[in-house]
């Protein structure tokens, strides 16, 4: 009966199948799902980091200089991920530079275009120096000096005064306490009197309109004629705000009001009773400081003035506009109407130069300009802007040097 027993019990559980429960198996296909997880979580990452890299690679190379590095191997960049330069939409214009084509007073020192530097004697500051052919006129608190090209000491011009140098720069014309001179700073004579005559001790020289000395007070503008010295008469022009010379003796420059907060440049001639306003060369926007003898100049050939405006620097064709104002004169149209007409500026050339602190003429069609910010810019006639480069020593309160009659 027993055996009968055990034979049934073997039986039946040859013929069970294996639990459904598998350890082993469970294990293997949960290892397998952590595995899949990691993966993918890596993979993520992996590209999210990529991703971070090669942006921060083109930024890198976006805010760079524009040329061309050799690629570090021990950095990543735009350019050892891809063997070539980012694609930057903007990248900043780096400007022609040229070099330093007018002298500098830097302190009491003078630092010359060809690398020299020139102690000055002086009593006080030195406020005002200019180029000339045979050296440099300059002042100081006492004294007007001429310091000559050769060696020697420098020669005396006159007292503390205001002054102004012809534009071949052979004459000085100075105002020493009412006596206003005209004065030789070239050849064997230099330091010699032409002519004299008392003026207002206001009277202050500020340009040659051919041998005529033009002189400035409160009272506007006005003229005395060094090669026919009579006695000076007071006929000042109160319309003018600025008188340019140039080296033709028949006609300079100014500027006066127009309508609004417009200044229109007109031809200057010279008659017996003073200077006579002539024909409009146009009107613009220009700054207010374009009055001050600093921020606008007319250059060497008398053909282009260059003066501040809100836009930037502008050379202003006066040839063209003399032209243009001649033809203007010819049509027949009601006076009223005419003068209604506002003629513009005719422009060779607007830089985009702003903060305009001092203009010089380097040559017939460069213009030199130094900015309130301490930086210094060259404009040409065809408008190309140029960064002019400075010593690197240069102290701060430099200026530039106009030039007269020295062919630069």
């Amino acid at each position: 009966m027993l055996e009968d027993e055990l034979r049934e019990m073997f039986a039946a559980r040859a013929q069970t199948l294996p639990a459904a429960a598998d350890p082993a198996g469970r294990a293997i296909r949960q290892a397998r799902r952590t595995t899949r997880r990691r993966r993918t979580a890596t993979g993520t990452m992996t590209v999210f980091a990529f991703a971070t890299v090669l942006g921060g690679a083109v930024a890198a190379q976006g805010l760079g200089a524009a040329a061309t590095t050799a690629a570090d191997p021990n950095r990543v960049t735009f350019q050892n991920l891809f063997g070539g330069e980012a694609p930057v939409a903007a990248r900043q214009t780096q400007l022609p530079t040229m070099d330093l084509p007018v002298d500098l007073l830097v302190g009491q020192q003078l630092w010359t275009a060809d690398g020299q530097r020139v102690d000055l004697d002086h009593d006080g500051d030195v406020s005002k120096i200019a180029r000339v052919p045979d050296g440099w006129v300059y002042s100081d608190s006492s004294t007007v000096r001429l310091l000559p090209n050769s060696a020697g000491g420098t020669v005396t011009l006159s007292g503390q005064g205001e002054w102004a140098v012809s534009h071949d720069g052979t004459r000085v014309a100075t105002n020493d306490q009412g006596t206003l001179a005209v004065t030789k700073v070239a050849g064997d004579d230099r330091g010699t009197t032409l002519a004299s005559t008392p003026v207002p001790e206001t009277a202050a020289p500020v340009t040659f309109f051919g041998d005529r000395v033009v002189v400035a007070s409160e009272k506007g503008f006005d003229y005395w004629s060094a090669e026919a010295p009579s006695k000076y008469k007071d006929t000042w022009n109160a319309e003018l705000l600025a008188v340019f010379g140039g080296a033709a003796a028949n006609v300079a420059v100014g500027v006066v009001r127009g309508k609004g907060e417009l200044l229109c440049l007109v031809d200057v001639t010279a008659i017996k009773n003073g200077l006579k306003i002539g024909a409009q060369l146009g009107c613009g926007d220009l700054v207010g400081k374009a009055l001050v003898k600093l921020h606008a100049a007319l250059s060497p050939d008398g053909r282009l003035l260059a003066v501040a405006s809100p836009s930037g620097l502008q050379m202003i064709d006066l040839d063209r506009a003399r032209i243009d104002a001649a033809a203007n004169s010819d049509k027949k149209q009601p006076e009223a109407q005419a003068q209604a007409q506002v003629q513009a500026l005719v422009l060779r050339a607007d830089c985009p130069i702003t903060a305009v602190d001092a203009v010089v003429w380097s040559g017939n069609t460069t213009v030199v300009t130094q900015t309130e910010g301490g930086g210094i810019f060259a404009c040409k006639s065809d408008g190309t802007k140029l960064q002019v480069a400075l010593p690197p020593d240069v102290q701060p309160g430099w200026t530039m040097i106009p030039s007269y009659g020295t062919g630069k």
